[in-house]
This record gives C-alpha cells, sequence and structure tokens, in this order.
C-alpha cells in the first residue's frame, strides 16, 4: 500500500473524475470549486457541515480537509435537545467567524436564546492541520464530538484495503455520511480510485436499487436495515449477493438475522467498530462466515485489540473482559478531552482459539440484580431466538428489593403471543435470576439512525410507565403491559 497522501495532493490526482454514481454527481466539481473558493477568502476557523444533500456534503467535505480548520459534522435531523447539548460543549460552533454549510438557523437559534452557558470558552485554532470532528452518541443519546484528522482517517482506509486485499474500493451507501459508517465508505473510494454510489435507505426500499456501472463493492448496513431488506416484498437477495462484502455493525446483530443470512448465501462481514475508531478494527470475512464461524473477526492490520481485567492486565483466550484498542486510526480524543492510550472501550468481549473477537455488550449496560450481573444483549438474544418476537431491548430498572430488576420491551412476531409463553420457553436456555420480571410490548422500538436501541429513553418511559401503572392500582404493576400509549 502507498503512504498516505495529503488530502490536497489526492485531489489533484483524482480531479475531473466521475466517482460519484447515482446521485447529481455532475454537480460534485462546481460545488468543490465553489467552496474551496469560499475558504480561501474566508478563512474561517471553523466549518460547520450540516448539509443533507450528499454531493454538496461531500464537496465541502474535501474542500475543507485542505484548509486548516475545525470540521464539524452534523445531523441535519437534530432537534432543540440535540443542538442545545452541542451549544454548551462547542461554543465555537456559534461565532461570528464560523462557516456554516446548510441551514445556520437552528444552530443560531439556540445560540441566542440558550439559558445555560457553555462551560468552555471558544478554543482558538492552533492547528495547520483540519480537525475533523464527527458526533456520536453511542446509545446514551448524549453528543459527543471524536477529534479526527486526515492521517486517522486515512490510516482506516489503509488498513480496510489490507485487511480485504483491495486495491480499488467500490461502494454502495445507504448510510448517513455525517455519521462514521458512511463517511469512510466515501473515503475508501476516494483514495483508492473507486466509485460511490448514494442512495437513502428509504428509497432504496421504495424504488430499488439505482441502476449502475459500478462494479462488484462493498455495502454497509445496521442489522435493522439487513432485516427490513430480507423482509421486504421486493426481493433484494440477488442483489445482495453480489457485493464483495455486506458489511454488517453499528448494533448487535441477533442470531436468527445471521441465520437467515447465512441460508440466504449472503456474503455478510460482521465488523466491529465505532467512531472514535473511524469505523472498523475487526471484521469477520465472507467466506468465514459463510462457513459458520460467528463472532467479529481477527484485528484490521491497523489495530491492536486487547482484552483487559480491571486492573487493566491482559487477559488468555477465552477469558471475557474490557475491550481495549490501540490503532493508527484512533481519534485524538473527544473535544475538550484527549484519549489515553489504550483507549477503553467500555465494550465486554473475549477472543476465542482461533483469534476471532466476539463483543459481548457494553459495560455500562450492565445489570445488577440482587448481586448477579446481567447482559441486556445475552436477554435479548435469547429473546430473539424464540421466534416469538421481532424486535426487542432488555433494560434494568430501579428496585427498592433487586436494586434493578430486568425488563423487557419486545414487537411481538406472531398473534397469541403472551409473556407467560415467552417466559415458559426462556426457561431452558437462562438462569431465573435473568429472567424479566416485566414485560412490555410496542409495535416499534426507538433506534438511533445507526440501528442502536436508545436504552436511554426506553429506560426512562418504563420507569414513568411502572409508576402511572402503581400510583393509578396502589398494586404491584401487572407483568404484561400493551404499551403503545
Amino acid at each position: 500500500m502507498e503512504s498516505i497522501m495529503t488530502a490536497t495532493a489526492l485531489l489533484q490526482q483524482r480531479l475531473g473524475a466521475l466517482w460519484l454514481l447515482g446521485t447529481d454527481s455532475a454537480r460534485f466539481w462546481p460545488y468543490l470549486q465553489e467552496f474551496q473558493a469560499e475558504f480561501e477568502v474566508k478563512s474561517p476557523n471553523d466549518v460547520l457541515l450540516i448539509d443533507a444533500e450528499p454531493v454538496r456534503f461531500l464537496a465541502a467535505f474535501l474542500a475543507a480537509c485542505q484548509h486548516p480548520c475545525r470540521l464539524w459534522l452534523a445531523d441535519p435531523r437534530w432537534g432543540q435537545r440535540e443542538w442545545q447539548q452541542v451549544y454548551e460543549q462547542c461554543p465555537e460552533l456559534v461565532a461570528d467567524q464560523s462557516y456554516i454549510v446548510g441551514d445556520s438557523q437552528i444552530i443560531n437559534t439556540i445560540a441566542r436564546t440558550s439559558e445555560t452557558a457553555s462551560p468552555y470558552p471558544a478554543e482558538t485554532l492552533t492547528t495547520t492541520e483540519t480537525q475533523i470532528l464527527i458526533p456520536t452518541g453511542g446509545s446514551s443519546g448524549n453528543i459527543r464530538f471524536a477529534v479526527h484528522t486526515w492521517q486517522t482517517l486515512m490510516a482506516s482506509v489503509q488498513g480496510f484495503r489490507q485487511h480485504f486485499q483491495s486495491d480499488v474500493v467500490n461502494a454502495y451507501c445507504v448510510l448517513p455520511l455525517f455519521h462514521v459508517s458512511g463517511l469512510m465508505q466515501a473515503m475508501r473510494c476516494w483514495v483508492s480510485g473507486g466509485q460511490l454510489v448514494v442512495q437513502s435507505f428509504p428509497m432504496l426500499l421504495k424504488e430499488g436499487p439505482i441502476e449502475t456501472s459500478l462494479p462488484s463493492g462493498f455495502l454497509s448496513l445496521v442489522p435493522t436495515q439487513l432485516q427490513r431488506l430480507l423482509k421486504h416484498d421486493r426481493d433484494f437477495t440477488s442483489w445482495l449477493r453480489q457485493f464483495t462484502a455486506v458489511l454488517l455493525g453499528g448494533a448487535p446483530t441477533w442470531p436468527t438475522l445471521l441465520q437467515e443470512a447465512r441460508a440466504c448465501q449472503l456474503p455478510l462481514a460482521p465488523t466491529y467498530g465505532m467512531t472514535e475508531t473511524a469505523s472498523q478494527v475487526a471484521t469477520l470475512l465472507p467466506q468465514q462466515f459463510l462457513a459458520g464461524r460467528a463472532g467479529s473477526g481477527c484485528a484490521l492490520p491497523h489495530a491492536q485489540i486487547t482484552i483487559v481485567d480491571q486492573a487493566g492486565q491482559s487477559l488468555a483466550a477465552g477469558k471475557s473482559g474490557r475491550i481495549a484498542i490501540q490503532a493508527t486510526s484512533l481519534a485524538k480524543g473527544y473535544w475538550q478531552k484527549p484519549f489515553n492510550s489504550p483507549f477503553l472501550t467500555g465494550d465486554l468481549g473475549y477472543w476465542d482459539d482461533l483469534g476471532i473477537l466476539h463483543v459481548m455488550g457494553r459495560e455500562k449496560g450492565l445489570i445488577m440484580t440482587g448481586g448477579e450481573k446481567v447482559l441486556p444483549e445475552e436477554v435479548e438474544s435469547a429473546i430473539l431466538k424464540t421466534g416469538l418476537v421481532k424486535d426487542v431491548a432488555v433494560v434494568g430498572v430501579p428496585d427498592e428489593d433487586w436494586g434493578e430488576i430486568v425488563v423487557a420491551v419486545v414487537v411481538p412476531e406472531i398473534w397469541g403471543w403472551s409473556s407467560d409463553r415467552l417466559a415458559q420457553t426462556l426457561k431452558s436456555h437462562l438462569s431465573p435470576y435473568k429472567l424479566p420480571k416485566h414485560w412490555f410490548t410496542q409495535s416499534s422500538l426507538p433506534r438511533t439512525a445507526q440501528g442502536k436501541v436508545n436504552r436511554a429513553d426506553i429506560r426512562d418511559w418504563i420507569v414513568a410507565t411502572l409508576t402511572r401503572i402503581a400510583e393509578a392500582t396502589e398494586s404491584v404493576p401487572p407483568s404484561t403491559v400493551a404499551a403503545d400509549e
């Protein structure tokens, strides 16, 4: 693999190339020249990229990467709550010298009306390179920005190409570009001389895939997207099979979905990564998946992953602990908070004897009930295996007797579903203390754009619902509640 080229040198190499397909790609180069001229004249310290239009987004992104600045990526769908969080952390974004690509009305309104002053002063720009600040919220909903550079993003690209032995990367992107999972697809194509198709996932479901001359390449999905494609009236199976790999990440994948994908002979590549590492640092190859292997694969060449105990000591294969990462793609830190090395993720996992990483779940999500530890992901997996529900979220809520109790919210798969039937089925698969004490049903679960269950919102809703029921009945709440209220 070649050494990392600068953003400017790479731009000169790709000048005029038709690299975007299936969209208004002819506008890319005029947009790029427009942004280059603007940045040259205005020299903004901060560029806020909030444009939902993919061609303008990519043009502005690549233009800003040639100009020393802080480049902030933002979700165009953020509401007042999210912008309030951003403003409190990052007063730079509403300073007069900011250059906003997209609708500036929302953030300027927040700046004028905010009653909460930021605890941080606006920071003077001191860097001679572009700082690329990518938002992450995980399952908590609390927005933070991971501070990347061109070098960290390019290290991720190189590691990906080495892992898949792909000199040229082509991709079909249905994920948002402001998120690392969408952005890195574009970067792999841009750097390697490949081509990129951009289509929103709702349009893919509505109209089907865009007809292009895109050579065999890569598709990235979150589990809920894969499930919707496989359950759709339109047959997407042949289309999915054509890819070199269908990267699957962003949220835990339930076993029945993996089994269905394997039965359809889909070239899945389950991955493990995060915004902080500029996407994946471990990936199972499609041939391993189709051969029946489980897990998230081995570490990519640019990353070192270790499993450590509470004291930070490395653990042997088969021993579970916290996942720690050292990688050339690792961000410098969160805004105003540098990272230590190695980076402790807060995820729990273990290596098997074949050198494959298995991710068990979030340490922060552990439920402590009567002195016993319960991983929500384990309970969710067991529930999904029954085939009685389409979706599920398991959380812990406070309880005077147990400290916390296990509570499940499910989306039923079939008529005649009952919590008693499900609990009876689970008894042979889970220890008694892992069985949910209360069951709720909903028609759908709140998820982020990346498919992660918003556990914080679910937990708050459950607590409020249990409190309301207890106050109304002055008794112990029933075990099952139909929850679409």
